[in-house]
């Protein structure tokens, strides 16, 4: 990648983990935060591809690959669990 393509891909993904704090902090409701959340593990995994990119390094392919797998476990908990507390709710 050239340099000005790399700069503009990590200011577009330091905007968006921008935007997604600002959601985090407004949103009240469980399921809104944890597709937030969700959220921000996808710009970490670009982040661990820009880094990728950006050095040369293949390490950081296998750094993205178990973050998205460890993250999409954690969304799967995070939706069962909030499944369970709804309908135990009145």
């Amino acid at each position: 990648m050239t340099s000005l393509s790399m700069l503009g891909a990590i200011a577009l993904l330091l905007l968006s983990i921008l935007l997604i704090v600002i959601v985090l902090q407004r949103e009240n409701g469980l399921a809104d935060r944890m597709v937030a959340v969700d959220a921000l593990a996808a710009c970490a995994i670009a982040g661990c591809l820009l880094a990728a990119a950006a050095s040369g390094q293949i390490v950081f392919f296998d750094v993205a690959i178990g973050f998205a797998l460890v993250a999409f476990v954690a969304t799967v908990g995070w939706a069962y669990a909030l499944a369970a507390t709804t309908e135990d709710a009145p």
